[in-house]
Parts: C-alpha cells; sequence; structure tokens
C-alpha cells in the first residue's frame, strides 16, 4: 500500500527556476556579512531566498503536519542553542515525509529533517548529533561564506546542472509534490556546489563542541556517523566529487575527538520516542506494508502503538486509531493529541474535549491544545503570540473555524488567506484577501489591509531577487 506520495516526482518548471533565479548571480550584489546583523528581515537577501523555499516547501503534500513534533523539536534545539550566536535566533522548522534520508538547512534559519533519516537516528543523543550539525552550519554562516567567494563558476556549474535536469525531465507532469522534489534537488545542488567538504567537517567539529558544552552525550555525533557509515557500505564514492566528506572520513574525524562523559549520557527520552515514531508513522504512508514497516522500526510498544495510530488516523481510520491509543501505556502530549483529534473524528467530540480541558487545567495558554479546543468549540481563539509558522496554522485555523460559525465571511478569508500564502500559495492567497477587503464592514478592515500589505511587502522583497515570478501559483 503506498498511500502517500513519494516527494521525488517529476516536474517541468525546472529550467525556469535555475536559469531565472541563477541569472543574477554574477552580477546581483553580494550580502554583505556585517551589515545583515538581522538574519530574519526583508533586507537580507539570505533571508528571502531561505523565506521563499519554505513558503514553497510548506505548501507540499509531503509536509508533516503534526503539531507535538514541532513542540518536540523545539525544545530539543534551545538546548543547543544557547551554545551558539544564535541563541535569541528563531530556527523555523519544516518536518517532510520523504523515502530519502536527509535533514538540510537553508538561509534565514530554516531546518528540514526528512522522515526517513529517523530510521537512522534511533536514539536522542544521534538526533542531537545531527541538530548541532546543522545549526553549525547557520551558526558559522557557510551559505554566506560560500555566496562571497563563489562567482561566475558557480553560477555557470549550477546553470549546467539545472539544464542537464531540466532536460532530463522534459514532458513530465508536476502535482502537489513538485514544490518538495525542487526543495530536494536545490538541496543537492547546494550540498554538491556549495558546502564544500571543510565546511561540512567544520560543522561536525562545532556542533560536537556543542553538545559537549550543553552537557549532551557528544557519543550521538558518532553513532550517527556510524549508521552513516552503514547506510553507505556498498555505495562507493569518491570523496573529492563530492561536496561531504565520505562517512569514513567523518566517522575517523570523530573518533580523533576526545569523548567526554556528560551527565545527560545514554539517556533516551520518552517524548524522543514518540517524536520518531510520529516521523515513522508519515513514512510508513509510502511502503507496500505500513504496519509491517512500523513493526520493523519501532521497538518500544508504545510507540509502536502510537505510530499505528497516528497512521489509522491519517488513512482517515479515527476508530481503528482509537484502538491503538487504548492500548498505551503511558501517556503523554503526543498520544492526548492524538487522542483528542481521534474522538473528533469519530464524532466522540465530548471525550476529545474531556482530553483536553485536563491538558489546559495543567498549561491554559498551551497552543495547542487551546487552539484545538476552539476549533472542536467553535469559539474564539485565546490570544496568545506566536511567530513560528506550525503553531501560526493552528491559529489561522482556529480563527477560521470562528468566523465561519460567526457568518463573517471576510474574517474567515483573511486567515485561510495567511494560510494559503504561508505554503507559497500567493495568487489564491491574493483573490482571498481582495474578497475579503471588498466585503469586511469597518472595524475588519484594518485587520485584512495589514494582511494585504504584508502580502505585498515580501512579493516586493521576492521580486528584487527575482523570485517572485517563481513563486506565483
Amino acid at each position: 500500500m503506498r498511500l502517500f506520495s513519494n516527494v521525488t516526482t517529476g516536474l517541468t518548471i525546472l529550467a525556469v527556476v535555475f536559469t531565472s533565479t541563477l541569472s543574477n548571480i554574477s552580477t546581483a550584489s553580494i550580502p554583505d556579512l556585517e551589515a545583515n546583523k538581522d538574519e530574519r528581515a526583508l533586507s537580507n537577501p539570505s533571508y528571502i531566498l531561505g523565506q521563499y523555499w519554505f513558503r514553497k516547501l510548506n505548501g507540499s503534500r509531503a509536509l508533516i503536519d503534526f503539531p507535538p513534533a514541532y513542540d518536540y523539536l523545539k525544545d530539543a534545539l534551545s538546548q543547543i542553542l544557547p551554545q551558539t550566536n544564535l541563541y535569541n535566533t528563531k530556527i523555523e522548522m519544516t518536518l517532510l515525509n520523504s523515502s530519502q534520508s536527509n535533514a538540510f538547512v537553508i538561509p534565514g534559519n530554516h531546518l528540514f529533517i526528512y522522515s526517513d533519516i529517523m530510521e537512522m537516528i534511533t536514539s536522542e543523543d544521534m538526533l542531537f548529533g545531527l541538530l548541532g550539525h546543522e545549526i553549525a552550519h547557520l551558526d558559522l554562516r557557510h551559505y554566506e561564506r560560500q555566496t562571497k567567494h563563489s562567482g561566475e563558476e558557480l553560477q555557470k556549474t549550477l546553470v549546467m546542472l539545472g539544464a542537464g535536469i531540466a532536460a532530463a525531465l522534459a514532458g513530465a507532469g508536476s502535482d502537489a509534490t513538485t514544490a518538495l522534489w525542487l526543495g530536494g534537488i536545490a538541496n543537492q545542488a547546494e550540498n554538491t556546489l556549495t558546502y564544500s567538504r571543510n565546511q561540512e567537517q567544520e560543522a561536525d567539529r562545532r556542533g560536537r563542541e556543542y553538545l559537549i558544552n550543553a552537557g549532551l552525550a557528544p557519543e550521538g555525533m558518532t553513532k550517527l556517523f556510524q549508521a552513516f557509515f552503514k547506510q553507505a557500505l556498498g555505495r562507493p564514492k569518491l570523496e573529492y566529487l563530492s561536496s561531504h566528506p565520505s562517512p569514513n572520513s567523518r566517522l575517523s574525524d570523530s573518533f580523533s575527538t576526545e569523548t567526554k562523559e556528560t551527565i545527560l549520557s545514554n539517556n533516551t527520552t520518552t517524548d524522543f520516542e514518540f517524536f520518531r515514531a510520529s516521523m515513522l508513522a508519515y513514512r510508513a504512508g509510502i511502503e507496500d506494508k505500513p504496519f509491517t514497516y512500523l513493526d520493523q522500526n519501532i521497538q518500544d510498544n508504545d510507540a509502536k502503538n502510537f505510530a499505528k495510530g497516528l497512521f489509522s488516523y491519517l488513512i482517515q481510520s479515527p476508530e481503528r486509531a482509537l484502538i491503538f491509543l487504548n492500548k498505551l501505556e503511558k501517556h503523554n502530549q503526543f498520544t492526548d493529541y492524538l487522542q483528542a483529534l481521534s474522538y473528533a473524528a469519530s464524532g466522540q467530540t465530548e471525550q476529545g474535549l474531556n482530553i483536553i480541558n485536563m491538558r489546559l487545567d495543567l498549561a491554559p495558554k498551551d497552543i495547542l491544545f487551546s487552539m484545538l479546543h476552539a476549533q472542536l468549540t467553535k469559539t474564539k481563539p485565546i490570544s496568545v503570540y506566536s511567530n513560528y509558522l506550525y503553531e501560526q496554522r493552528l491559529i489561522w485555523r482556529a480563527n477560521i473555524q470562528y468566523y465561519q460559525s460567526r457568518n463573517n465571511i471576510p474574517m474567515a478569508l483573511n486567515y485561510r488567506a495567511l494560510l494559503d500564502f504561508s505554503q507559497g500559495k500567493d495568487k489564491t492567497a491574493e483573490y482571498l484577501i481582495k474578497r475579503a477587503e471588498n466585503d469586511a464592514k469597518d472595524n475588519d478592515k484594518n485587520a485584512i489591509q495589514e494582511t494585504a500589505a504584508k502580502f505585498k511587502i515580501i512579493n516586493e522583497a521576492e521580486k528584487q531577487e527575482d523570485l517572485e515570478e517563481e513563486n506565483r501559483n
């Protein structure tokens, strides 16, 4: 059974993207590394580029949209970030369903993790090793440093690569996963042509320092490279043709660094098991035998039943999801959120609200459960601030439900436009916001006009970087 599309699908827009996006590389002004102190400002070309791809990839059908997984990842990052120069910086996260093992960062402090890599990452310290490495790329500003030293040779190589791929895929139809596939190609080009082997090793070593300084087990990075090494067996690769050192080289380098014991060595938390199970539940949808896949890849019984419950919910079988969830011996945010969703989807809203209310009794302003409560009761969401996209999606959806229930269509369209725009659906968002502005009452016009102005500012910034046309739908 292959429920979810494999993300490596064909597309026809590649030639347009590579030629138009790269046509001004040699002539465009190189980012001034000292001037761009605010990493997430629209005056920063790196941020504009990163945000452009971030919106595209978040509009993919392969997006993993399970909020507790993002909450866990945000907390994991918070343990490493204080050891970096990014301490007061927000790292935006996107989890993607894929049969490829990958994780990467793009400018503007955006982190992407593919579900398949969690087959290899079997402990929390390995995940911290991965996060340390990726954060180091951002902290060391590898993208900006490489851009500054690239010049025309990079442009020529990228154009040739883009033309070759476009020719190979000529005539292939695009679909809902086009953006993600394109992101994978962009990432391959970045890995091959932008991140040098020296930068990868620099990120390895700096990431290991973060782990030690944070009191986390540095052995996690060694275990991670061991997993990479095993995966690479039987696939010989000439290192000088690659931007990444071979897994063997990275493993040797990791062993050459003195191991330090930490207070958190060999510690695997329950939450990690459920984060991993969430990722693999989505990944199972690409397999012909999803439940067999989960049995083979998840050892912990509670995590396994949770994963099977999440997979059942994703295939619109909430009753079956509840059967698996009722087998759990322990509960946490992951299980409670899924159980509340499953009760609601099976028509047992009161049982779902009971679980949500128990959570809110402990944390009244918890965004995940307060927004779920608002959606199920169609009441006005509490006022909470967040600038993480996964949390904003929850707030927007709750407001859509509330304003629809009040028959305030313009405000419902306003929040729907915000949601669509965040997924790279610019034309749809602009159409919705125009409808909303035309039909809105005076007391709602200001909010709707602010949304329209936000869209315009972002589109103008992308246009200045020759990205705007590719971001139209």
